[in-house]
């Protein structure tokens, strides 16, 4: 890109992640990946108009251009044993039943095939257009558990500071709502205020960052048994 927007641009996307209220120190999903094969087949079921990767095939409910098949997860009009990967980030709690959706990613699975799942813990309530449900990690392990998947790997992947950013930004909106200017003057400053705090997570020894009882979400990584 040429002109002044090409040096406005990254300025303008760390302006971005700095009001965002969450922030993941060591991201999870890169090193699943990392572990497939070339070519491996992935599923990304409520992808959300990202593609991982040439050979992913995305599923949403919602249409859009990145969306290959437009279904409800809890019925993936997909073959069996398709995938080497199935991944669902953000999506399991806005599903009526995660035992469904759990036996869908294991059908969806060939034998040896693994699944990553990332899930809010200390989340907001987010309805979009529904949300039903919290998960612990042992709360994960039983339900994936039941339809043939393993625990490989877990723990926090948003950490505690994150949450409490988060908490602290929604309760300013809920107390000044409204579009008066001195409202949306503050509900802007809280961002300034409150957003910076979800860096404290990389000063937190990763063990309390991923064994916590506050953090803000949670990953899972499974595999179907060969």
């Amino acid at each position: 890109m040429d002109g002044p927007m090409a040096t406005r641009e990254p300025s303008a996307r760390l302006f971005q992640r700095w009001l965002e209220p969450t922030w993941q120190p060591d991201p999870p999903l890169p090193k699943t990946l990392a572990q497939l094969p070339p070519g491996a087949r992935i599923c990304d079921l409520g992808a959300g108009g990202r593609r991982l990767s040439p050979e992913t095939r995305t599923v949403d409910v919602t249409p859009g251009p990145e969306v290959d098949v437009v279904a409800d997860i809890h019925h993936v009009p997909l073959p069996d044993q398709s995938f080497e990967l199935v991944v669902c980030t953000g999506t399991l709690n806005l599903c009526r039943d995660p035992g469904q959706v759990a036996k869908e990613m294991a059908r969806l699975l060939v034998p040896g095939g693994w699944v990553h799942l990332e899930i809010g813990l200390f989340q907001p309530y987010l309805p979009e257009p529904e949300d039903y449900h919290r998960f612990t990690l042992p709360g994960l392990r039983l339900l994936f558990g039941q339809v043939g998947i393993e625990e490989r790997r877990s723990g926090a992947h948003i950490g505690p500071m994150s949450a409490l950013s988060t908490a602290a930004l929604y309760l300013v909106a809920d107390l000044l709502p409204g579009p008066a200017f001195w409202r949306r003057g503050l509900r802007g400053a809280s961002h300034l205020a409150f957003g910076p705090l979800k860096y404290l997570d990389a000063a937190l020894p990763q063990a309390t960052r991923e064994q916590g009882p506050f953090a803000y979400g949670i990953y899972f990584v499974g595999q179907k048994a060969p």
